[in-house]
């Protein structure tokens, strides 16, 4: 039987999320429904949904689908990615676990980078028949948790992976890499065939970088994989789609081959509404974006104004922020407490590894009021717990 550790954040979330008030868990944008969608596409897709027939679909995702995930692709003027680059999933969770199945074989060697969803490091262990072939690649907070190269690049050359797994922008931190350090992942890959697979289902969320990111696939390696999906900076994760973006044909081929045994297709209307969403992206970003801004403002001024109570690395993308409780408490106990007795959803930085212990992760795609009001109630329990 397939070795398969707990799937911490899930199972923490699944347990406490129900009957919440103020939702510091949640790492989507603020979800829409198809009427939020059509209010602010200034479009009816009422006749289209009641007219689609529910078979099984385009079995590799509709023609229209792939373009307009393309079409975000290349919005921001790199090298362009083509419909048939896109082998389409049941969301991001669905592309990652397909791009694993199809990259790792037993006995392959899988750096990762560490923090990162659980996901990214659970399943190549699973695949590679030995979670001890699933190599960190350690970040550090008094880094900023940016990546050092030098210790990517001895990595490597120790283990000669098969595979290299990064996450861009980072959950649980936010923090984003800018071009020239994935150029140098890159650099460091290349000479040994190395494959990368970055999961950037947080783009294209930027909210504090001068220039946003290129994303894996737009800097001219073979081998590099994207995996990204509708859930997390376009509101939709009740829609489940994802996708993998690849220029590989072989990789391509692959994938296609393996997804025939676990995805017959995504469902008619989820696609029908996708490519929809899609091809309103920018709309849809803007309005993720004046949310996080806002969210944002409110975080950082509660742990400036916390006398050192809490810090962080500030994050300049997606929906997640990682904070610091600078004080002795179980932080476990903590967000326990919160969600049992004070309807409050916050996720103890544990469930990212054991030396996270003295973090908590803010999803800060939600309403305000949930965000301000949750971090009053987190930090009435830090003072009364100290």
């Amino acid at each position: 039987m397939v070795h398969q550790p707990p799937f911490l954040v899930e199972q923490f979330m699944d347990k406490y999320e129900s009957g919440i008030a103020h939702n510091m868990g949640e790492t989507c944008v603020e979800s829409l429904s198809v009427a939020d969608l059509q209010r602010l596409t200034h479009t009816d897709l009422t006749p289209q949904i009641l007219a689609a027939k529910l078979t099984y679909g385009d079995i590799r995702g509709s023609d229209a689908l792939k373009a307009a995930i393309a079409l975000v692709y290349n919005a921001n003027g790199a090298d362009r990615v083509a419909p048939d680059h896109v082998v389409v999933t049941n969301g991001a969770i669905g592309a990652n676990f397909l791009a694993f199945y199809s990259l790792v074989a037993p006995g392959d060697t899988v750096i990762v980078v560490d923090p990162t969803y659980q996901q990214l490091s659970a399943v190549p262990g699973m695949f590679s028949g030995n979670q001890a072939n699933v190599i960190p690649w350690k970040l550090a907070y008094d880094d900023g948790f940016q990546p050092r190269l030098d210790d990517l690049r001895s990595l490597v050359e120790q283990h000669r992976p098969r595979l290299v797994v990064i996450n861009n922008p980072n959950n649980p931190t936010g923090v984003v890499w800018n071009d020239a350090s994935l150029q140098g992942i890159i650099d460091i890959c290349r000479p040994h065939g190395v494959r990368i697979l970055c999961d950037e289902v947080y783009r294209p969320l930027f909210h504090s970088v001068p220039a946003s990111p290129r994303l894996i696939v737009q800097f001219g390696y073979e081998h590099a994989i994207s995996t990204s999906s509708i859930s997390k900076a376009f509101s939709f994760a009740g829609l489940r789609v994802g996708w993998i973006v690849c220029p590989s044909a072989a990789i391509r081929s692959d994938l296609w081959e393996k997804r025939d045994y676990n995805t017959i297709s995504v469902g008619v209307l989820d696609d029908l509404v996708a490519a929809h969403a899609l091809q309103h992206a920018q709309v849809l970003l803007e309005r993720s974006y004046r949310i996080c801004v806002r969210n944002l403002a409110v975080i950082d001024e509660f742990i400036r104004s916390s006398n050192g109570a809490y810090s962080w690395v500030r994050p300049a993308g997606g929906s997640t922020c990682f904070i610091r409780i600078n004080a002795d408490i179980d932080v476990d106990k903590m967000c326990q407490d919160l969600a049992q007795s004070h309807a409050t959803l916050a996720v103890p930085g544990s469930v990212f590894g054991k030396q996270w212990t003295r973090f908590v992760r803010i999803g800060f795609g939600n309403n305000p009021e949930a965000i301000q009001r949750g971090l009053a109630e987190l930090h009435r329990w830090v003072q009364t717990s100290k």
